[in-house]
């Protein structure tokens, strides 16, 4: 496997990167991968990663639960039970801010909210890399673009989404330029991250599962999102919870620890509880940008 090295952040622009911990993949390849983190401004960052060459096979797992349909276990049992309501959510909290248009999910996975998007009779467009997701939507009945072929689109965008995406996005800098092309002048590109902030991030710490080292190759706080887009000619509009991420989140952690799935329940009710009480923010978030 061939490594590529981080020389800058993209947040700062700062060359002052140190290492900040080791973390195992838990979920599919069992190797270790450094976390730095910037010097100046505290952005963290999976460095090196794999060559992009080498990603791919990083998400070539049944486990893998946004590029698969299985319902096997526990966790990934519940993931899907919730999905429904989650959808619903996700689409209220961004269609309030949206104009008239064409939405775009970008990292569309197997195709839930892209589905969910067009049964609202919105007028909606996906775009993913992985071809087996791809296929999967495909078997239910959801047709969805290769992302390459995202360039090639001319029709301006009144909404683009990414749902837990960014963190996986090799150039940010050079993609969020792109989505400010590509969307109408009032357009909202509406994005999902985990937040390293979070309560059940410092409870789990290295087992903490939305750190999903190699495939999130950056790792956000809501100030990181921000300073990230308004570099890139964003003005941020709202942030929303996902209450839901933080049962997931920490029922996957406990697995990785060997610890109860039960027990991770309760660890992610405590981090909405704290995020809602305190000035913890919730373990994801969903970001509102307008261009």
């Amino acid at each position: 496997m061939s490594l590529h090295q981080i020389t800058s952040c993209p947040i700062c622009h700062s060359t002052g990167l140190k290492n900040s911990r080791r973390i195992k993949d838990y979920s599919i390849s069992k190797e270790t991968f450094t976390i730095q983190v910037c010097i100046q401004c505290g952005f963290n960052i999976t460095n090196p990663r794999p060559a992009d060459a080498d990603l791919g096979k990083y998400y070539h797992s049944e486990d893998y639960v946004s590029h698969s349909s299985t319902k096997k276990g526990l966790i990934n049992s519940l993931y899907h039970r919730v999905q429904k309501v989650n959808l619903r959510s996700k689409y209220r909290k961004v269609k309030k801010h949206v104009p008239r248009g064409t939405w775009a999910d970008f990292g569309a996975g197997t195709g839930a909210f892209l589905s969910y998007t067009k049964s609202q009779n919105e007028e909606a467009i996906g775009f993913e890399p992985e071809k087996n997701a791809r296929d999967l939507a495909k078997q239910n009945g959801v047709e969805i673009r290769p992302l390459k072929e995202f360039s090639n689109h001319k029709e301006p965008l009144a909404c683009i989404t990414l749902w837990h995406v960014l963190e996986h996005v090799a150039d940010l800098n050079e993609q969020l330029k792109e989505f400010h092309t590509k969307l109408q002048t009032d357009g909202i590109l509406a994005i999902a991250v985990p937040n390293h902030h979070a309560f059940d991030s410092k409870y789990y710490k290295e087992y903490w599962a939305a750190l999903d080292v190699p495939r999130h190759l950056w790792h956000f706080t809501e100030q990181d999102v921000i300073s990230l887009l308004k570099n890139n000619g964003f003005t941020h509009i709202k942030t929303y919870p996902m209450v839901f991420d933080s049962y997931y989140i920490s029922m996957l952690s406990e697995k990785y620890k060997n610890g109860s799935a039960l027990f991770g329940t309760i660890i992610g009710a405590l981090s909405n509880v704290y995020a809602r009480l305190s000035s913890y923010p919730y373990s994801s978030q969903i970001y509102i940008f307008k261009k």
